[in-house]
């Protein structure tokens, strides 16, 4: 079998992008060497990997686990189906964190829910600084620590725990957590490739989906130093209600921010006393 006689095979079923990564997996062509080496014969193993990664594929499996990749903030990060896939729409979390940061000649921060560890890792690389990280799951909090080392040079403070379990007596300047947030509904209204991700990171509780981000809310007064700051990723539906659970909890200063679509993604607010 030809290179391009494997390429039509796959673009029967699956789109031009997936196709390329998979035989680029496969037989180590990159795009333009598909396009060169178009005539070239392959062996057997090659064409029998390029199907066997195209059934996983079809069968719901997002391309970010297939390839063991996946990069956020400009970084490259390893992920398994142990972990949450690191979207764009995190990045914001990023954002406002390095903003409220700039306060600080040395601020020290926590990602909690930390998963991949993709919010902890763009932080630290963005500050030159460190940035703890703790999570329920140990294996994600292994993948997390080898992507923060990998990417920063530096072991991180990476503690296995719920919620603030891990961090008792400690405080922080600035926490800020990608929770799980989703509700039951709109669980079973994702597709395929959401449902091949943990939902231990997905599912938030309560018929709301707000539960984890509740008790996270309600807790950490007790880890923040006094203006210290609460970032929080959520769903733009819950937005409005993430910003009255914070004022309830005595926040102040509490904002939204957008992510790039326009959408409210972060809620943030302050702990004056």
């Amino acid at each position: 079998m030809r290179v391009r006689e494997l390429k039509r095979e796959l673009l029967e079923k699956i789109d031009s992008l997936d196709a390329r990564i998979i035989i680029r997996i496969a037989t180590g062509l990159d795009d333009i060497h598909q396009i060169t080496e178009a005539d070239a014969d392959l062996i057997d193993s090659e064409a029998a990997m390029a199907r066997k990664l195209m059934e996983r594929r079809l069968a719901g499996t997002p391309m970010a686990y297939i390839t063991g990749e996946k990069e956020f903030y400009g970084l490259p990060f390893h992920v398994t189906e142990d972990v949450l896939i690191p979207r764009p729409d995190t990045e914001t979390l990023v954002d406002v964190v390095l903003g409220y940061a700039r306060r600080y000649a040395d601020p020290r921060i926590l990602d909690l829910c930390t998963g991949s560890g993709a919010i902890a890792t763009a932080i630290a690389c963005s500050l030159g600084s460190p940035v703890a990280m703790s999570d329920i799951s140990e294996k994600a909090l292994a993948i997390a620590a080898c992507n923060y080392e990998s990417n920063t040079g530096t072991r991180p403070d990476a503690r296995l725990g719920s919620l603030f379990e891990p961090w008792a007596g400690e405080r922080f300047d600035i926490i800020a957590t990608n929770p799980p947030y989703l509700t039951q509904s709109w669980y079973e209204e994702t597709d395929k490739d959401v449902k091949a991700e943990p939902s231990l990171a997905l599912l938030g509780g309560d018929d709301d989906g707000l539960g984890i981000i509740r008790s996270i809310i309600s807790l950490s007064p007790e880890y923040l130093n006094e203006g210290g700051v609460l970032a929080i990723e959520c769903d733009y539906r819950q937005a409005e209600s993430c910003a009255r659970i914070l004022r309830n909890e005595g926040f102040s200063e509490i904002a939204v921010a957008k992510d790039a679509a326009g959408k409210e993604r972060v809620v943030h607010g302050t702990r004056l006393s």
